[in-house]
């Protein structure tokens, strides 16, 4: 009980820095191929990373540790395409314009650790540079030691999404 206590504690605190969040531009932007939008994130406790080609990572720098509890965004061509088959998944709604997409949510074993998964798959509808693109579809997941972290994070990502969809670079 104390310890559900405690995760609701931090889910609020975390969800008031994150969710109805200022917003900055991060340090790091898309690459024209990904998108020409503004690339948006929190102000406060996150930082983008670019790990190659079409590869962001967002950290929070209070809850992200190593791989897990942060955000990745990959963007993918058609043929790179494929989910993980899972025994339980449950699904969860992501609106936007043009349609209705979904989250799948599992248990995985990643690096040897038992975590939960979060991961959708959208069309890549950010403006963006088409030629030579490879960035047909966004891959966004995020892998953590609980679902707690996943709730607070699951917020940030889809406003980053949002965010890109409606912003252009100067």
């Amino acid at each position: 009980m104390r310890t559900k206590i405690i995760y609701l504690a931090l889910f609020f605190l975390f969800s008031l820095n994150s969710y109805g969040y200022e917003k900055r531009e991060a340090t790091i932007q898309w690459s024209p191929g990904d998108s020409i939008s503004k690339l948006l994130i929190p102000s406060k406790n996150y930082e983008v990373s670019k790990f190659g080609h079409g590869k962001y990572r967002v950290d929070n720098s209070e809850i992200s540790r190593g791989h897990f509890n942060t955000i990745y965004i990959i963007f993918k061509n058609n043929d790179e395409l494929e989910y993980a088959p899972e025994k339980e998944v449950s699904l969860s709604a992501f609106e936007l314009p043009g349609g209705k997409y979904h989250w799948r949510s599992y248990e995985a074993v990643i690096e040897g650790r038992k975590v939960f998964r979060k991961e959708i798959v959208l069309p890549n509808m950010l403006l963006r540079e088409r030629e030579g693109s490879k960035s047909n579809h966004i891959w966004i997941r995020m892998d953590s030691f609980n679902r707690e972290f996943n709730d607070i994070l699951t917020p940030v990502a889809e406003q980053i999404v949002l965010d890109s969809l409606s912003s252009k670079r100067p």
